[in-house]
């Protein structure tokens, strides 16, 4: 990853005080209310549909493209001397693409070379770092302020004083000797404004309006240093001095090369059409019985669009988002998993694809695919695409696991379970202002985190996706146990749970792969040798005890573990996988599966439930989650434990969820789940196997008030980077033929071929879904080329696309229930 890693107190503190604006609210500054409604999509992303003068502010300026003037003079661009200056006419001005990093700061192209097979070169303003003195191969500022603005020599028209924002720079003046002369041997030292050619720290700009007046200054990010435009070139001036030649009107100019990005390959054909009811004819793509007030799209009920960061970071390589792009979001995994992969022990563990091709962006040509688990899948763009085919809301869960965490050679990040769910929340409020920035302004883009249905409701009317924080980690609070002993309090259970709902966690896994201070875990039984004696181990780590068994109740079938998601992968759970090659337990750890094997409590039994039900702790959580109207999950909790949670919660007439498959014990739970007004949502598939999934969950027996016309509605999970695979899809070169272009479910966009840099994707060579854009494709796929009943097709698409409406009557459900 990319990010300069801040110390988990900063984390907390950032998002709180993004929290308390208001969600990445407006800053405090003199520009305009942001304007309200959808963004259009573009393969330019995010360009900016220009406003009117009167109302334009810093953010309007998003992927636009502008020329700058300030006192009759032009920025101007020389490529061939690589330089930067100033001119009197007009017709000599650069054009400067505007590409926001976040919230009012750019980067300022004027140019862009693809070169192929490379990352490419780009012609940005920016500061030169010639000795290589202040960045790192990232981009990242990791010199230090004070001798950068020392060294900017003649170029810089530096007017100190107390007041300016320089600090240790008037100490340092005097002591950078270094940069006395221009050259060390062949090597040019003095920084200096320039024409750079990459993204980096040095190259942003921050932009603020002065006054009622459309005019802005801009400010090198780092430095602080001011921008002028004067007759003899370009100047950075102290912020305490700045005068007319700072001020700068951005006026709009065509010929800019766009910011090199994902493409969506989405028309939209119909932006004001109907986003809630259908009336087209194709017997695929309508609706029956809904009403028009009702939200027609689907829900992802369970991702992990922040898993980049978790367990101690730098195994799953690559972002949903990145300050410079795609080319620095999805680069060269290298840099996690070495030459060729050969040392991404985590990705040779759980993908089974040997080494690989490191190389991402622009070539992409070993990764990302539906089975190679530890590169990124849910880029932001991505994503994006599948917002348009009809995704309305999206569940994020924060995901960590501590044993796996200091276990991880590589990890760069705290492995404390509060101080790794804060870090994640901290980067989904920079990944949504990010896309804010991207569309014009706070609140502008197309991403946004709800915290209650009627917010969520909001969004999607405008044409958005409401995003849903929750936690799913093993040790949720600091709760574990060991010998029985609970490591935490009721106190600190309340403390820390009214912290992460302030900062806009809505829902709970009480339980995950190992016994907690809550409960037992559901045990995983997936087929294959060894697999459940690894997690087994695990949990005897982690608690001092072994997982203990008991008789299953009669009659009722269990279906703990995923086997239809990962059996035909290999023989090991890829959890378990990752375990096992990380040498979980150091020498005490068996050398083979078959050694591992006679570790399995239940070797010679039948006896296959825990037998820790829900404690003490866990019924005051439950009681304390239903107090704050959360949403609880009780996948991967014993069958005791879950028979429990809803013992506590059906007379409150308060609904629970089983998001992600058959993680939630039995079909009789699920059965009794979706009885209580429950969400149960299997993984997505492929073709009538998908079909077959959505038909079961979409009607099983439904709280008749949480029933959207005659459909329940079936979301589905997919789990993306959390160490599970994505769909495959056994189509061919025909069917590929036959399948683009296609139009969205709603009739409003019409997809192509996704592309990302020079790699097309596609279902049908082998990679499945790939990445998460890919989710259009593979539901139109489901509905041309499944075998199953054409009718059960038609229904299967009916319980999806009302699946987004179930999911918020669900929840105001919940915040319906009586205390």
């Amino acid at each position: 990853m990319n990010y300069n890693k801040r110390s988990m107190r900063t984390a907390w503190a950032f998002v709180s005080a993004m929290l308390i604006a208001g969600c990445g609210g407006s800053e405090t500054d003199n520009d305009s209310s942001p304007q309200q409604g959808p963004s259009t999509p573009s393969d330019n992303p995010g360009a900016s549909q220009h406003k009117e003068t009167a109302a334009l502010d810093r953010y309007s300026f998003a992927n636009g493209c502008y020329t700058l003037e300030a006192k009759g003079r032009y920025l101007s661009a020389d490529p061939q001397s690589g330089q930067y200056s100033t001119t009197g006419d007009a017709t000599q001005a650069a054009a400067f693409r505007m590409r926001p990093t976040r919230l009012g700061a750019y980067l300022m192209m004027s140019g862009y070379q693809r070169n192929t097979g490379e990352v490419g070169r780009f012609d940005l303003l920016g500061i030169s770092d010639p000795a290589g003195e202040f960045l790192d191969e990232a981009g990242n500022f990791i010199g230090e302020v004070s001798y950068l603005v020392a060294g900017l020599g003649d170029t810089t028209n530096l007017v100190l004083d107390p007041v300016a924002p320089l600090g240790d720079a008037l100490r340092s003046i005097g002591e950078s000797l270094e940069f006395t002369g221009d050259q060390i041997g062949d090597t040019t030292v003095n920084p200096a404004l320039a024409m750079v050619d990459a993204p980096s720290d040095l190259s942003v700009w921050q932009l603020q309006r002065l006054g009622d007046q459309q005019q802005y200054t801009l400010a090198s990010d780092v430095t602080g240093l001011m921008l002028s435009a004067r007759e003899d070139g370009l100047a950075l001036v102290s912020p305490s001095v700045i005068d007319e030649t700072g001020a700068f009107t951005l006026k709009e100019a065509e010929g800019c090369n766009h910011y090199p990005e994902a493409e969506l390959n989405a028309e939209v054909l119909d932006s004001q059409g109907p986003a809630t009811y259908l009336t087209e004819v194709d017997r695929f793509r309508k609706v029956k019985g809904i009403d028009r007030d009702d939200i027609f799209g689907f829900v992802d009920t369970h991702s992990h669009i922040s898993a980049y960061e978790f367990i101690g970071g730098r195994v799953n390589y690559g972002a949903p988002f990145h300050r410079f792009g795609v080319t620095h979001a999805l680069h060269d995994c290298e840099a996690v998993h070495g030459p060729w992969g050969a040392t991404g022990f985590v990705e040779l563990a759980t993908s089974g694809i040997g080494t690989h091709d490191t190389q991402g962006w622009p070539t992409f040509n070993d990764w990302p695919r539906y089975n190679s688990l530890q590169h990124h899948q849910s880029y932001y763009r991505w994503m994006e695409r599948a917002h348009l085919a009809g995704m309305k809301i999206l569940v994020n869960h924060l995901v960590h696991n501590e044993i796996l965490c200091r276990i991880n050679p590589q990890k760069e990040n705290d492995c404390d379970p509060m101080e790794s769910i804060l870090l994640q929340i901290q980067r989904m409020y920079e990944m949504q202002d990010y896309i804010d920035a991207q569309h014009g302004g706070p609140g502008e883009g197309w991403f946004q985190i709800v915290t209650s249905p009627a917010q969520a409701r909001n969004v999607i009317k405008d044409g958005k996706l409401a995003v849903v924080l929750g936690i799913e980690m093993s040790k949720v609070f600091k709760c574990g146990e060991f010998l029985g002993v609970a490591e935490c309090t009721r106190e600190q259970i309340v403390e820390r749970l009214d912290q992460f709902y302030q900062l806009g966690v809505r829902n709970i896994f009480p339980v995950h792969k190992f016994d907690n201070a809550f409960g037992g875990h559901l045990p995983d039984l997936s087929t294959g040798i060894g697999i459940g004696p690894i997690l087994y181990a695990g949990n005897l780590l982690e608690t001092g005890h072994p997982v203990e068994f008991e008789q299953c109740p009669e009659n009722v079938e269990y279906t703990g573990g995923e086997p239809d998601q990962n059996a035909s992968l290999q023989p090991f759970g890829l959890f378990d996988q990752l375990l096992y090659q990380m040498d979980y337990l150091g020498e005490r750890f068996p050398e083979t599966p078959e050694e591992m094997a006679a570790l399995d409590p239940r070797r010679g039994t039948d006896q296959l439930c825990n037998r820790r039900g829900l404690s003490d702790l866990g019924d005051f959580l439950i009681e304390e989650l239903v107090r704050r109207k959360m949403m609880i999950e009780t996948d991967h909790i014993s069958r005791k434990a879950a028979a429990r949670i809803l013992e506590i919660t059906r007379p409150l007439d308060y609904p629970v969820i089983n998001s992600h498959g058959s993680w939630g014990g039995t079909e009789a739970l699920r059965d009794r789940i979706a009885a209580q007004g429950g969400i149960t949502a299997s993984f997505g598939g492929t073709r009538e196997d998908w079909v077959r999934k959505l038909t079961r969950d979409g009607n099983r027996p439904r709280h008749q008030d949480l029933k959207v016309g005659p459909f329940g509605g079936a979301g589905f999970a997919s789990d993306v980077n959390g160490i599970a695979q994505l769909a495959s899809n056994p189509g061919t070169a025909e069917d590929e033929a036959g399948l683009y272009p296609f139009t969205s479910i709603d009739g409003r966009v019409r997809f192509d071929v996704q592309t990302t840099g020079d790699r097309e994707f596609s279902l049908y060579d082998g990679r499945g879904v790939a990445h998460y854009g890919l989710y259009p494709d593979q539901i139109e796929d489901m509905i041309r080329n499944s075998d199953a009943d054409p009718e059960q097709v038609d229904d299967a698409i009916n319980q999806l696309f009302t699946s987004a409406e179930a999911y918020l009557r669900m929840w105001e459900r919940i915040e319906s229930a009586p205390l």
